[in-house]
């Protein structure tokens, strides 16, 4: 009876040992989503391997761009067609970046302003794991303008259909597309993205950030035009300029927050432009709120707003005291004092009277 014991004792310790050495046999499992997977029916998990992640792309140049994953890998099956079309147009080779986990994508032609793209591939790592992405991008921009925000105006009345609008002012030649409008408050969901429209300096541009309907369903006003067609005065509805480029905003919502900020930022890496960082008297001391964090850290990162050392900050603090706007404060907007090409301070912001 004893050796009989014994016996199974040894042969269960050479069964487990067995086990152990199937296992690490079979190394990382090829799985493109990544978890868990059942190991042979004997009621044991095996961790599989986790595919790839891309982790941020750059179109750096009009037949190229650069893409970062999490670890080294080797792009497949890419593809770049404008958006839209069903087969791929345009042909797409691949080289190594020099940096691991980067690859550098080469158009067999180069993208155009003011046109989509859409580019497909799949990414293999060395465990056998895969990802399939898909890039939807605007054709590289080497031309972008110098824009300055120049006047806000965070206030709205219904009554005499005025509502939010943001004014640029363009301080160098160039092209708008590849380039947006967005708020903290408002979140990345509401950014506005400008259409391939050539300005010039000395130009202003006017983001209206309403476009209303009557309780039919109608436009509550005429004129409310788009000028990305080249005419400077189709834009006839209130608040339109014959001396600025108007934009309308498909919204029908409040937009801007009682404190705020505003830039302008580079779509594909979200460089910022210009910013304009402005808050309620009435929260005096307290900070901007945790969804604020992300635009504001991309804002001092840019240097192009400044505290009262003349810092670059995107604090609380050192944002302009919006003394006297109120939501139906419409005769009123924020206004900057000068149009030099330089970052911006609470000190260069003043409340103006309009009409």
């Amino acid at each position: 009876m004893k050796r009989t014991l014994l016996w199974a004792r040894v042969l269960g310790a050479v069964f487990i040992f067995a086990v152990e050495l199937t296992l690490l046999s079979i190394g990382p499992v090829s799985c493109s989503m990544g978890g868990e997977e059942d190991g042979g029916g004997l009621g044991l998990k095996i961790q599989t391997a986790a595919p790839p992640v891309l982790q941020a792309f750059e179109i750096d140049s009009a037949d190229g761009m650069l893409l970062r994953f999490d670890k080294a890998v080797s792009v497949t099956d890419a593809s770049l067609s404008p958006s839209g079309t069903v087969e791929p147009v345009i042909g797409v080779s691949c080289e190594d970046a020099g940096e691991e986990g980067s690859v550098r994508l080469l158009f067999a032609e180069q993208t155009k302003i003011g046109s989509s793209y859409d580019m497909k591939a799949v990414a293999h790592d060395a465990d056998g794991n895969s990802l399939s992405f898909t890039i939807s991008f605007d054709g590289y921009n080497d031309r972008l303008p110098d824009l300055l925000i120049c006047e806000v105006r965070n206030a709205y009345s219904s009554k005499k259909d005025k509502y939010e609008f943001v004014k640029l002012y363009c301080a160098k030649d160039g092209n708008l597309s590849g380039l947006e409008l967005l708020s903290a408050g408002d979140g990345e969901s509401k950014a506005f993205a400008f259409p391939p429209v050539e300005v010039k300096s000395g130009e202003y541009i006017t983001v209206h950030l309403r476009k209303m309907k009557d309780e039919a369903g109608n436009w509550k006003q005429a004129g409310m035009t788009d000028e990305d067609g080249g005419d400077i005065r189709a834009s006839t509805a209130v608040d339109s300029s014959a001396d600025a480029w108007d934009f309308w905003q498909d919204n029908q919502k409040s937009r801007l927050s009682p404190s705020d900020v505003v830039v302008i930022r580079r779509k594909t890496d979200g460089k910022v432009f210009d910013a304009l960082l402005f808050r309620d008297p009435k929260k005096e001391g307290t900070d901007w709120d945790a969804k604020y964090r992300k635009l504001c850290d991309a804002v001092e990162k840019s240097g192009r707003w400044l505290d009262s050392s003349g810092q670059p900050s995107a604090g609380f603090e050192s944002a302009f005291v919006a003394t006297g706007i109120t939501s139906s404060a419409v005769t009123k907007t924020l206004k900057r004092r000068s149009l030099d090409l330089h970052p911006s301070s609470a000190s260069d912001w003043a409340v103006a009277q309009t009409r």
